[in-house]
């Protein structure tokens, strides 16, 4: 099994299986923000201030919404909820297009279900991050990497919102644009904006309510897998198991997880390890091949930039929304355990 082939079947909702996250901080704030959604002024924004409330509503707030994903020149709709239950927060994510997906995140545990080929996919206690854009606690070290900035205003989803423009400070990462509503600080409409300038990722609300509450039945997995589906587990591992050695890895890029891949009723197994700079992601995937395995291989689908090499036994693939100057210098710098 090559790695490239689980990305095809798992795109683009394998980018929403890898943002997955819980976020339960300020609890003792949340029941008055399910009751009465906070209302911000609208002035002119200072960037930061404006990304960390985006972070507290995005895993507070209790919503639903229809999204038009579109990446690699495809278009993918999706419906969202999100809510938090004594506590607890959820996530449901459904595509309603062909290939049909599901995300269900809740307590620390993700599951992701592909009926068309009749798999899904769980992980515990990962640290992926929630589909709408999930920011790190520390945006000053963010700062470090990306110069954030206010723009203009506008209106998505009929809602008056702000833009907030994330630029990178050198040409190892991606700009960013974020429109964030006035009123709830949810994030609107999100662009992945390559070094020409050019779009090449989106996420755009068509429609976006707010309730006081979901019913069960919104966040709750609307598909039952039988005993023929094959199932892959994510197993969680210490940093200090991993068996490879990463040198030259762009400053500010850091080991965020270590899993291993295991299909059911297979010994295969594909190692995963995720670096990032809080805001940009780079998955590196090993995997030790019983055969001659493929040469240097370098492709562009859209935002992802992959590269893969051989190194002994073992395929290395480093894949993520970054430039290829990225995941080239990973791949490259990784030796043999």
């Amino acid at each position: 099994m090559r790695v490239w082939s689980v990305v095809r079947d798992d795109k683009p909702m394998l980018g929403v299986c890898n943002r997955i996250a819980v976020m339960l901080q300020l609890l003792s704030l949340c029941a008055l923000l399910l009751l009465t959604p906070p209302v911000y002024a609208a002035n002119e924004p200072d960037a930061q201030v404006w990304l960390a409330e985006m972070r507290f509503a995005m895993s507070h707030l209790n919503y639903r919404g229809t999204v038009t994903y579109s990446r690699n020149n495809q278009i993918e709709i999706l419906r969202v909820y999100h809510g938090v239950v004594d506590g607890v927060e959820h996530e449901r994510i459904l595509s309603v297009n062909s290939p049909m997906r599901e995300v269900i995140r809740e307590q620390g545990k993700v599951t992701c279900y592909f009926p068309e080929s009749r798999s899904l996919s769980t992980k515990e206690s990962g640290r992926e991050r929630p589909f709408l854009r999930d920011l790190p606690e520390d945006l000053n070290g963010l700062a470090r990497y990306y110069v954030i900035k206010p723009g203009e205003a506008g209106v998505v989803a009929q809602r008056s919102a702000h833009l907030i423009a994330i630029d990178p400070r050198d040409a190892y990462r991606y700009k960013r644009a974020l429109w964030v509503d006035d009123e709830t600080r949810l994030p609107l409409k999100y662009e992945l904006i390559d070094e020409n300038g050019n779009v090449i990722e989106q996420m755009l609300f068509s429609d976006l309510s707010l309730e006081k509450k979901l019913p069960a039945s919104d966040l709750a997995a609307s598909t039952h897998p039988d005993a023929s589906w094959t199932v892959k587990h994510n197993e969680n591992l210490p940093a200090d198991k991993l068996r490879w050695t990463l040198s030259n890895v762009p400053e500010g890029f850091g080991l965020t997880s270590y899993t291993r891949l295991k299909r059911g009723g297979s010994e295969h197994e594909i190692d995963h390890i995720l670096l990032s700079d809080g805001l940009s992601s780079v998955s590196v995937y090993t995997e030790e091949l019983p055969g001659e395995g493929l040469s240097t291989h370098r492709r562009k689908m859209g935002a992802i930039s992959l590269y893969a090499r051989q190194i002994g036994n073992y395929q290395i693939t480093v894949l993520g929304e970054v430039p290829f100057k990225t995941v080239k210098a990973i791949g490259d710098g990784i030796h043999a355990p």
